[in-house]
């Protein structure tokens, strides 16, 4: 199975490019959902997200050992701008794919908007090697105990190759259940597949212990994760299923300033 995948990838052309893939342990748990537990790598997924702190996260893509994937973020607020920068490394000996980024964000009473410019890397070898600048938008409403974000990415319909690189649409909204517990509902729509429906928990069982867990329908899949608490540090492990590849497991490091 592990060489089957390594030679779709290879086979493929932008199919494989640009890959939508959780940027820490959190999203991992939550199905991708970043308003249920906010965070500095949640600006890749909504560039309206403004989280200060220092997030570094590693997994190797569904239990492949040969696949690892790397991200770094940071985030910084000044009074009502946000600002971010964060990348991402994809490694193969024949894939290699890179991701950085730079967000910034203006917050004005009740609504924050967002837009990243992202530089895109991605070399098969002895097949081809190319990058794009992308834009991603994005746009959050809170109001006491309910937020509402709408994030686009590539509204600049940028190209790999001469072909148009996937556009992702992505609504959530986020409620506040309890003091203790959160809900969080999404829809996703990538270019060329149907749109993705999202649901996550969040409870903290004790100020140093947080349980996530998510189900996506369609392709169906299941995160679960627990976030350990230490002052401003935190630690993250969660763990998601595939329709057809093994569990992907993922651990975060943050520090919150």
């Amino acid at each position: 199975m592990k060489l089957f995948i390594i030679i779709l990838m290879l086979c493929t052309t932008l199919s494989a490019i640009d890959l939508n893939l959780p940027s820490s342990a959190i999203q991992n748990a939550t199905s991708g959902l970043v308003l249920i537990l906010p965070s500095p790598s949640a600006a890749k997924s909504n560039p309206a997200c403004s989280f200060t702190g220092i997030e570094t996260s590693a997994t190797y893509l569904f239990s492949m050992e040969d696949l690892p994937l790397y991200n770094f973020h940071v985030q910084y607020k000044y009074h009502d701008f946000g600002f971010h920068v964060g990348s991402s490394f994809l490694a193969h000996p024949l894939y290699k794919e890179s991701n950085s980024m730079f967000t910034l964000n203006y917050n004005y009473n009740e609504f924050t908007l967002g837009s990243s410019i992202r530089y895109l890397y991605n070399k098969v070898e002895e097949y081809h090697e190319d990058s794009a600048l992308l834009v991603d938008m994005g746009l959050l409403w809170e109001n006491g105990n309910i937020s509402t974000g709408l994030s686009v990415r590539n509204v600049t319909h940028s190209l790999f190759l001469e072909e148009q690189l996937p556009i992702v649409y992505l609504w959530e909204s986020c409620f506040s259940i309890t003091q203790k517990s959160k809900l969080s509902i999404g829809l996703e729509k990538e270019t060329n597949f149907d749109f993705a429906f999202k649901i996550a928990g969040r409870y903290d069982v004790h100020k140093v212990l947080t349980i996530l867990s998510s189900y996506q329908y369609k392709p169906d899949r299941i995160g679960v994760g627990a976030i350990f608490n230490l002052k401003d540090f935190s630690l993250c492990y969660s763990v998601r299923t595939h329709q057809y590849l093994s569990l992907n497991h993922y651990i975060s490091l943050n520090y919150a300033f």
